[in-house]
């Protein structure tokens, strides 16, 4: 699962849904960019009920995520990434 937060979300916030992820059996890995932060959720996630966490304040929407390699999405992860192989970046 994805949770997209609101722009400018403060860091309580933040801290409050990744406790409430942890409390749900999942581990939060966020990613925070200027204006927004996106939060996916790494685990065993099918008995979490998007809507549960859909009802706190700071959250945007919430979307389920099926596909494999979640954590390359660009989704999860917005920014280019850029990887060094043998001296050449690429």
């Amino acid at each position: 699962m994805i949770i997209v937060l609101k722009p400018h979300t403060s860091d309580e916030s933040i801290k409050k849904i990744e406790d409430v992820i942890r409390a749900r059996g999942a581990e939060p890995h966020v990613s925070k960019g200027e204006i927004q932060t996106i939060i996916g959720m790494v685990g065993d996630t099918t008995q979490i009920d998007p809507k549960a966490i859909e009802v706190e304040p700071c959250v945007e929407k919430v979307m389920k995520v099926s596909e494999p390699y979640k954590l390359a999405n660009r989704a999860f992860h917005p920014d280019d990434t850029i990887v060094d192989v043998a001296g050449v970046k690429v």
